[in-house]
Protein backbone atom coordinates (compact mmCIF):
# COMPACT_ATOMS: atom_id res chain seq x y z
CA UNK A 1 0.00 0.00 0.00
CA UNK A 2 1.47 3.04 -1.25
CA UNK A 3 1.43 5.60 2.07
CA UNK A 4 3.20 8.68 2.89
CA UNK A 5 5.00 9.28 6.53
CA UNK A 6 4.65 12.81 8.18
CA UNK A 7 7.33 12.13 11.19
CA UNK A 8 6.50 13.72 14.20
CA UNK A 9 8.85 12.79 16.30
CA UNK A 10 12.23 14.55 16.29
CA UNK A 11 13.80 11.42 17.94
CA UNK A 12 16.26 9.52 15.11
CA UNK A 13 16.76 6.78 17.43
CA UNK A 14 12.81 6.39 17.02
CA UNK A 15 12.78 7.01 13.31
CA UNK A 16 15.52 4.93 12.59
CA UNK A 17 13.68 1.79 14.37
CA UNK A 18 10.21 2.56 12.79
CA UNK A 19 12.23 2.35 9.28
CA UNK A 20 13.79 -0.55 10.29
CA UNK A 21 10.76 -2.56 11.06
CA UNK A 22 8.81 -1.42 8.13
CA UNK A 23 11.32 -1.30 5.53
CA UNK A 24 10.88 3.01 5.20
CA UNK A 25 13.45 4.11 2.93
CA UNK A 26 15.48 7.16 4.88
CA UNK A 27 14.81 9.34 2.55
CA UNK A 28 12.86 12.92 4.21
CA UNK A 29 12.00 15.63 2.57
CA UNK A 30 12.22 19.42 3.92
CA UNK A 31 8.41 18.41 5.06
CA UNK A 32 9.18 15.78 7.15
CA UNK A 33 7.28 13.38 4.77
CA UNK A 34 8.71 9.88 3.33
CA UNK A 35 6.52 8.32 1.14
CA UNK A 36 7.00 4.05 1.32
CA UNK A 37 5.15 1.37 0.41
CA UNK A 38 3.82 -0.75 3.28
CA UNK A 39 2.82 -4.08 3.28
CA UNK A 40 -0.95 -4.62 3.95
CA UNK A 41 0.14 -6.98 7.15
CA UNK A 42 2.01 -4.28 8.52
CA UNK A 43 -0.73 -1.45 8.21
CA UNK A 44 -2.54 -2.21 11.54
CA UNK A 45 0.63 -2.03 13.67
CA UNK A 46 1.65 1.15 11.65
CA UNK A 47 -1.06 2.92 12.60
CA UNK A 48 -0.82 1.83 16.41
CA UNK A 49 2.47 3.70 15.71
CA UNK A 50 0.16 6.69 14.56
CA UNK A 51 -1.65 6.89 17.55
CA UNK A 52 1.20 6.96 19.71
CA UNK A 53 1.87 10.05 17.92
CA UNK A 54 5.37 9.39 16.40
CA UNK A 55 3.84 9.66 12.84
CA UNK A 56 1.03 10.19 10.97
CA UNK A 57 -0.09 8.70 7.65
CA UNK A 58 -1.01 10.55 4.56
CA UNK A 59 -2.72 9.03 1.54
CA UNK A 60 -1.49 11.06 -1.55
Amino acid sequence: MNVTICWNTKDRNTIDKIRKKFGIPSYMSVNRETPCNIKEEDMELLRETEKRGFIQIRNK
